[in-house]
């Protein structure tokens, strides 16, 4: 274990957020996921496992990173063994800011998904764009980043859209031209609809999201609305992050129940290996 934390910690690093072991969906640490956050190690422990104190106590030890905090998602807590939490704190991607909360289940960035996010700027130019489950918005930091026509986030939490509102204006991002909509996405269908076309539609959905959103049974009502809010230009940006559901099954749900087929996948970057998301483009069936 010791020999294989200097080689994570011995990564090249620098202000930007980034990965330095993604052990989710292998075999060796399954358990354990380690973030480089600037002046941060962020290290994450998703079960109970056997070398949890090795770790901490290693790590403890480490002259690069001023502060080194652990958060347990098996029983939501969280905590610094090395300097303090800090209340305010940023993850940086592409000199866009993402604003954390490391109380959070969820801190308020999602690595795994950064590649999407630089599609998305470079296809949003004079682009209106449909940010659905948009959470803390990163979708539409990088629409407007790319000079977006129009973009509307839609969550049904407001605090997550607070945090992204907030996003938006310290990246100097923010104007008339992004909207934030507290909607339960599923009860607000006809709202959505009423919104009128979109050239790019993002769909970005919880895995589970209790009483309001299960990817399983739920993400087929909103594919069915889809040719609703497009047009024949139409993107489509799909994404769901649940290892049951394979690729194959969840290309046959889109192209079964709207008027899209797949055109090219977009993985997550390297340093996420075996990573269950799925992040697919489509585009309409009929150009």
């Amino acid at each position: 274990m010791k020999e294989f934390l200097e080689k994570i910690l011995n990564t090249p690093t620098n202000e930007e957020f980034k990965r330095l072991y993604h052990g989710r969906g292998e075999k060796t640490y399954p358990f354990l996921t380690i973030d480089s956050i600037n002046e941060i190690l962020f290290v994450q422990f998703f079960e109970k496992n056997n070398l949890e104190e090795e770790i901490i106590e290693f790590l403890k030890n480490t002259k690069k990173y001023p502060h080194i905090i652990i958060k347990k998602r098996f029983t939501n807590e969280t905590f610094a063994i090395k300097g303090e939490i800090p209340k305010i704190y940023y993850a940086i991607e592409n000199n866009i800011k993402f604003k954390l909360n490391f109380y959070n289940q969820n801190i308020g960035y999602f690595g795994d998904s950064k590649n999407a996010r630089k599609y998305i700027e470079t296809t949003s130019t004079n682009k209106r764009v449909l940010n659905l489950f948009a959470y803390t918005c990163g979708f539409s930091l990088f629409a407007k980043k790319g000079n977006a026509k129009e973009v509307i986030n839609i969550d049904m939490s407001k605090s997550a859209l607070s945090i992204g509102m907030h996003n938006h204006q310290i990246n100097n991002l923010y104007d008339k031209t992004i909207k934030f909509l507290p909607y339960n996405i599923l009860k607000s269908l006809k709202k959505i609809e009423n919104l009128g076309k979109f050239d790019i539609i993002i769909i970005d959905p919880p895995t589970h999201q209790k009483g309001s959103f299960i990817a399983s049974k739920d993400y087929i009502k909103i594919i069915k609305k889809l040719n609703n809010i497009s047009h024949t230009n139409t993107t489509l940006l799909a994404c769901i992050n649940d290892p049951k559901i394979k690729k194959e099954e969840f290309i046959s749900l889109i192209e079964n129940n709207s008027n899209y087929k797949f055109k090219e996948k977009i993985s997550p970057p390297k340093e996420y290996i075996n990573s269950s998301l799925k992040s697919f483009i489509f585009s309409p069936k009929f150009i």
